[in-house]
């Protein structure tokens, strides 16, 4: 008996099949999410974040610090596009605090072949993104600032503000190849990675030192979708039995967010 050789349409039909499942496959893997405070951090695909983020090679994972990412956050400004529109910074100290930590964490961790996206509900409204690394800089790419979609210069009137980034030192807009050349994208801009000097760096790291801590923190466990959370039911058991210890003054409020910090680590 003759052995059975594929024709060239099998061969194509069977190629589809094994990407369909493979497609399948990586459509059903639960998204890594992390939510606290009302900041929520998740690991998205490079196609999230439009072509020309897709096309980039991304230097990730990325080491950086937490006084390092803060100090970045502080520097991001934006003004709106309106007659009485003024430059402000994009996050609060507040904002600051919540987020610093867990963006260097993640930036830390994230493979080359994604993005972070993050969503920040403040008083303020919803300023919502993505950061990811290239060679020498971040990226920082905005959806919202302060409840505000971005829509670009084009479709701005009265009655329709929108805003765009203002580069500071060390910034500059991402240019977006278009048919009538170079534009640049005003609500994406990248910033040098080490920017700052260590003395910039001493005075942060003191400032975080002597912020006021007068009361007792809101708890927030991590949440996140169900598949998310059936993967680690150990995290919110260990979250829980630690927020006891701390409610009845067991363990003191250093303490408490030492191993807190600890263990949201250990997850993300």
């Amino acid at each position: 008996m003759k052995p059975h050789r594929h024709t060239p349409f099998m061969n194509y039909f069977l190629t589809l099949v094994l990407a369909a499942g493979l497609v399948s496959g990586c459509a059903s893997t639960p998204e890594k999410r992390l939510k606290k405070k009302g900041f929520t951090l998740s690991y998205k695909s490079k196609v999230s974040a439009g072509a020309a983020a897709n096309k980039m090679q991304l230097h990730q994972p990325l080491k950086i610090s937490e006084v390092e990412m803060r100090m970045h956050l502080k520097t991001l400004t934006f003004e709106e596009l309106s007659l009485f529109g003024k430059k402000r910074s994009v996050f609060t100290s507040k904002d600051i605090g919540n987020m610093a930590r867990l963006l260097a964490k993640a930036l830390r961790h994230v493979p080359s072949n994604k993005i972070i996206h993050y969503e920040l509900e403040a008083a303020g409204g919803l300023t919502s993104g993505n950061i990811f690394a290239s060679k020498d800089s971040i990226h920082w790419q905005f959806n919202s600032i302060k409840g505000m979609r971005f829509s670009g210069r084009v479709s701005v009137g009265w009655g329709n503000s929108s805003w765009r980034m203002v580069p500071q030192s060390g910034q500059k807009f991402q240019l977006v190849g278009r048919v009538m050349g170079n534009q640049a994208q005003e609500n994406w801009i990248f910033s040098q990675l080490r920017p700052f000097s260590q003395a910039q760096q001493n005075a942060e790291k003191k400032s975080i030192a002597d912020r006021p801590s007068n009361k007792k923190p809101a708890i927030k466990e991590p949440s996140g979708n169900s598949a998310s959370k059936r993967t680690d039911p150990a995290l919110e058991e260990k979250l829980g039995l630690l927020k006891n210890l701390y409610e009845k003054n067991l363990i003191d409020e250093k303490e408490y967010e030492q191993k807190r910090n600890a263990l949201l680590d250990s997850y993300f």
